[in-house]
């Protein structure tokens, strides 16, 4: 392996898997912290504290509590029979729930909150991390119309700045995809900003089989593609082009687009090209002559792209972020509640294979502060959902405390029990449900991976809109 190829493999795929596994083993570990200390605090019995489920990988027992790590990193618990056990979930357990004192329901309550005020605590230092330090942004800037396509035709064109779909104002590319996915009509009614002047455009959206989303697949944002790495015995090493050097025109024609620089590439096929880049503080014109692919029969120059996206300094405040994470969960539920309309099911979700892969993609496109936004996400996420009012979430354990306050007596542990297993095994079938669409997508994804004219990078797959 060449340096070149291994400083690539670090940087796109080392560097990523390890900040994903850091940071969802953090949302975890936070959250299951919170249930550990004051379930501690309270005077509960404490068996097991465990990140992730399944048979255990290492741990340690220290004053009768056995701490592990387990093989299957897709949550994680700490067992307290005297809330619920859940055998299904944490496995068989020394106590019986029956065997110990009863928890009175301020135990039971405060246990439950705890776990996803964590989880906000998390996502409030997270986001004002962002704050500070700026968040990378696709703005709602068209960077590219596929030709022939019927967004072209309409009229759109590289460089609009879309304000408004459908009466809803966006500003990112995330807001733009969100608003047509969850768009109840099979058009969408887009207003661009161009020249100072505003233009509006009905366009047909299609509904993507493989994400369950509608999208507009003919429209890319606006990027500012480098060279991620430079193939050896290529046009472009021969050019003199290097790893990180950002492409800023062809034949002067300025690039806005990873695919708008592919297309331009591959209509040049041995011709020579001048190639504008930004190497640095320097600019530079290379020349460069594209081979023919001999299996496309198009220009290619060797090289495998990657974009920039703009960071916003100072980022969107932490309200700002919250609002955000909170409207998107908002047009999610409306998407689920008008699926006819929509198309959106549960199959168009993310479960956690799917949030992890899109996570890795965000930090190889967006580096660092993408991985801190989707940590934000994630964590608001888990802790909504954690409060839903259903048994083995940590709402169903507030819910059983608020009936025992209102009854003024403790709730049939057998009751208890059995609605706790009864949502155990119907939330492990969902989730395994939804990760088999993930695993769908993903190869889908991988099916797509042929090289693109004008460059050898690989065609990643459209992302859907998601939701943890």
């Amino acid at each position: 392996m060449s340096p070149d190829t291994a400083m690539v493999f670090l940087v796109n795929v080392v560097y990523p898997t390890l900040l994903v596994v850091f940071f969802f083993g953090l949302t975890i570990f936070i959250h299951e912290l919170g249930h550990f200390l004051v379930a501690k605090r309270r005077g509960m019995k404490i068996e097991r504290f465990s990140v992730g489920f399944g048979p255990k990988i290492w741990g340690y027992t220290k004053d009768g509590i056995d701490y592990r790590v387990s093989w299957f990193p897709f949550g994680g618990y700490v067992a307290l029979p005297q809330m619920s056990p859940m055998e299904t979930i944490e496995g068989e357990t020394e106590s019986k729930a029956e065997e110990l004192p009863h928890a009175v329901p301020r135990s039971k309550f405060e246990v439950a909150v705890a776990g996803p005020l964590m989880n906000i605590g998390l996502a409030v230092v997270l986001a004002a991390v962002l704050w500070y330090v700026g968040m990378p942004t696709n703005l709602a800037v068209v960077g590219w119309v596929d030709s022939g396509s019927p967004e072209e035709l309409a009229g759109v064109r590289p460089g609009d700045r879309i304000v408004q779909v459908n009466d809803q104002k966006v500003k990112t590319w995330s807001d733009f995809m969100e608003v047509v996915a969850f768009s109840r009509e099979p058009t969408v009614r887009v207003v661009v900003e161009r020249d100072g002047q505003q233009k509006e455009f009905l366009l047909e959206t299609k509904l993507n089989e493989q994400f369950g989303v509608k999208m507009l697949e003919h429209l890319w944002p606006r990027g500012h593609p480098f060279a991620q790495r430079v193939l050896g015995d290529s046009p472009a090493e021969r050019a003199g082009l290097r790893m990180g050097d950002q492409f800023v025109s062809i034949e002067g024609i300025p690039i806005y687009s990873s695919d708008q620089l592919r297309e331009l590439i591959g209509k040049r096929a041995e011709q020579s090209t001048d190639i504008k880049v930004r190497r640095g503080s320097e600019t530079l014109t290379l020349t460069v002559l594209p081979e023919v692919s001999a299996e496309e029969k198009v220009g290619r120059i060797g090289v495998q792209l990657g974009d920039h996206m703009e960071i916003v300094r100072p980022g969107p405040s932490p309200i700002d972020q919250f609002t955000d994470v909170l409207v998107s969960m908002g047009r999610m539920i409306k998407g689920l509640a008008h699926s006819k309309e929509t198309g959106v099911t549960a199959r168009s979700m993310s479960g956690p294979v799917g949030i992890l892969a899109i996570w890795w993609y965000a930090i190889v496109s967006g580096g660092l502060r993408q991985g801190l936004h989707i940590a934000v996400l994630l964590n608001i996420n888990l802790a909504v959902i954690n409060l839903l009012p259903l048994p083995v979430l940590d709402g169903g354990h507030i819910l059983f405390a608020v009936i025992e306050v209102v009854r003024r007596k403790p709730l049939s542990a057998r009751l208890v029990h059995a609605a706790s297993m009864t949502f155990a095994v119907l939330l492990i079938t969902f989730m395994l449900y939804i990760t088999y669409f993930d695993f769908q997508r993903l190869t889908f994804g991988r099916s797509r991976m042929a090289p693109k004219p004008g460059t050898e990078e690989p065609a990643p797959a459209a992302e859907p809109a998601t939701h943890p």
